[in-house]
């Protein structure tokens, strides 16, 4: 499973929002308050087993799965 499908996964699982999400989607695109943004925030720390810097947002789900691949030493 890729980055990119176990973060769609958990905005499904923390949000409830059953969009099709791609690197291009905004979070705004997705519709995701600052509440929902923490939960992906903590959901993805732990998916993933990283700690997500606060004061580093990503303005897409692309640049969070670049962030993740980096972090975690694979590829998007």
């Amino acid at each position: 499973m890729s980055i990119l499908d176990r973060i769609q996964k958990i905005i499904e699982d923390e949000t409830g929002i059953a969009a099709e999400v791609t690197m291009d989607s905004t979070f705004e695109d997705l519709e995701l308050d600052s509440l929902d943004l923490v939960e992906l925030t903590v959901a993805c720390e732990d998916e993933f087993g990283i700690e997500l810097a606060l004061d580093t947002v990503p303005k897409n789900v692309g640049e969070l799965v670049e962030m993740i691949a980096e972090m975690i030493g694979e590829e998007e």
